[in-house]
């Protein structure tokens, strides 16, 4: 009995030591020939992130190795948590499963503690972003109040379509930190938003990512039909030079950083992520492939006739946004928490 069970291991052992070294003799390309790749989106059909997802897919395969089919698999819920928890602990890490997750997931650890979070964003195989976003704060042009000091002297209604939109949270987060005085009007769509503020329902928008707006409405910025008030991010978006972030109207250095510290949760706009654990070959050709794909003078052509923004960033500068975030002093990271908790903020809308 016990000579039998020694050779029963032994067999074993001898089978995932031959399938081992089939896997290692296996080519990149002759695994993914074999092997279609599957991109889990944490948002839903529709959506912004399924225009930049489904594009994406197209022009990405055929700079990966072994030129893969993608399938692109919708898992929304819980403000992307979701898709990031299954790729974190139950996606294959083989190198078949990726994920298009949303631009707040990176420092949810962080910010939206709880039973919900089921990853460190630090132990993920980053792939790289597509685009950064900047929300913007806008008033329509018949407005006078044409700068965020203008809005801490009278109340400025603003068009959202909930308050823990980022819509919602942005003018909440201003009123709360530097004593501007919007008021909220909630229950909008998207759309119906920018039709409120040019029926005249409300004077402004405040959070709509830079990169919604000139999809949507370019032509507001094009023949100036609204006033920017500021925008958020670390930096400014290269098409608003002149725009000041909301950053630089902090009062004192702590609460500096805690606007930073919001940055963060957009700063990665359109984030790819492969599970942890993928062979170091395949994930290399990934990376590579990705920053292949955001030069390919196609992608780039289809992308910009999609109204797509682009500013692309490897897998070293998500990294390195992820690092910076998550050296926070504490202090800074526990006022935005509370902030946070106190306005109700989740992980924001698809923009």
């Amino acid at each position: 009995m016990v000579l039998r069970r020694a050779i029963m291991i032994c067999c074993a052992l001898t089978c995932i030591w031959l399938s081992s070294l089939r896997a290692s003799a296996q080519t990149v390309a002759e695994f993914y020939k074999a092997n279609p790749i599957t991109v889990f989106v944490a948002s839903d059909v529709g959506g912004a992130y399924d225009v930049y997802t489904r594009t994406v897919a197209r022009f990405y395969s055929k700079h990966i190795p072994g030129q893969p089919t993608l399938i692109v698999k919708f898992m929304p819920g819980a403000g992307g948590l979701i898709a990031v928890n299954h790729l974190a602990n139950v996606a294959t890490r083989d190198g078949s499963a990726i994920g298009a997750i949303r631009a707040a997931n990176p420092v949810e650890p962080l910010l939206n503690p709880g039973r919900q979070v089921q990853f460190d964003p630090r132990e993920l195989n980053w792939i790289g972003n597509v685009s950064s976003q900047h929300g913007t704060c806008f008033t329509w042009h018949t407005s006078p109040i044409t700068t965020l000091d203008q809005a801490r002297s009278r109340e400025v209604t603003v068009a959202a379509t909930s308050a823990v939109a980022n819509v919602g949270t942005l003018p909440q987060i201003l009123n709360a930190l530097i004593g501007t005085r919007f008021k909220l009007v909630a229950g909008y769509s998207t759309s119906g938003m920018r039709l409120a503020l040019e029926r005249g329902e409300v004077e402004g928008i405040c959070g709509l990512s830079f990169a919604t707006l000139m999809a949507a409405q370019g032509d507001w910025i094009r023949q100036k039909k609204i006033n920017f008030l500021a925008q958020t991010g670390l930096e400014k978006n290269p098409a608003l030079p002149d725009v000041p972030l909301v950053s630089d109207y902090a009062k004192d250095a702590v609460d500096r950083m805690v606007f930073h510290m919001l940055d963060y949760r957009e700063i990665l706009g359109r984030p790819y992520v492969a599970p942890p654990g993928v062979p170091a070959a395949r994930l290399a050709a990934l990376r590579q492939a990705f920053d292949d794909t955001m030069r390919d003078p196609d992608f780039v052509a289809e992308a910009t006739r999609l109204g797509m923004t682009l500013e692309p960033t490897d897998h070293w500068g998500v990294e390195k946004i992820i690092v910076d975030a998550y050296a926070t002093p504490k202090d800074v990271i526990k006022k935005t928490f509370d902030l946070m908790r106190g306005i109700g903020m989740g992980s924001g809308e698809d923009k």
